[in-house]
């Protein structure tokens, strides 16, 4: 007995939806880290933006459209240098200052890298500044409500809200909260100081050699 013949209207569908599921990876992957700046806000207009980690086209979008003159990256790239050296050229190529400093992907590390940043980050000078690490939540988050309360004045926790809404679950990471209830008061008396915090590294400025 001959087999059944395919139902060709279901065989053209099944093809449809696959060509479909691939453009879709394709423009996820490929296409769309490019056009749209991963987890982009403002926070504070004409000084200081956030961001995930950005491809070199995204970085120029952000960089034009919000006339930034220094990058603020909380450790991006520490596990591709390659991608550290693309950032730097990037940086480069757009006559923008980019600053480097290491922090573990939860947010905490050095408290003296926080201060350097924030540092960074209020100067005038540098401003408009754009603050990013790699998923844009994390350090990132712990860094901008670092701003908050210590450059703008907020009560600590009126910003939890703000980095929900970029991706920090306080549930998953359980180690930014205490993190920044031991070391804001500490941070905020460096950097209206002008000093570092007594008994921590120095913060590493990391600025790869442009090759």
């Amino acid at each position: 007995m001959a087999g059944k013949k395919p139902n060709r209207g279901l065989v053209a569908l099944f093809a449809a939806l696959a060509i479909a599921g691939l453009g879709a990876l394709g423009y996820a992957k490929l296409v769309r880290p490019n056009i749209v700046p991963k987890n982009f806000g403002v926070v504070d207009a004409g000084k200081l933006y956030r961001s995930g980690r950005l491809t070199p086209s995204a970085t120029r979008e952000v960089v034009e459209a919000n006339h930034i003159k220094t990058i603020v990256d909380l450790g991006a790239y520490d596990l591709s240098p390659s991608g550290e050296r693309v950032a730097e050229h990037t940086a480069s190529a757009l006559g923008v200052e980019r600053r480097v400093f290491r922090l573990s992907g939860d947010g905490t590390g050095n408290p003296n890298a926080y201060v350097e940043a924030l540092r960074i980050i209020a100067d005038p000078a540098k401003q408009p500044v754009l603050v990013h690490c790699s998923a844009g939540s994390e350090r990132t988050g712990a860094c901008v409500l670092l701003y908050r309360e210590i450059v703008q004045g907020h009560a600590p926790g009126a910003d939890l809200g703000e980095t929900y809404s970029h991706g920090h679950d306080p549930s998953r990471n359980t180690r930014m909260k205490p993190y920044l209830e031991q070391w804001r008061a500490k941070i905020a008396e460096a950097l209206r100081a002008g000093t570092s915090i007594d008994g921590q590294p120095r913060a590493e400025i990391v600025s790869p050699a442009r090759e």
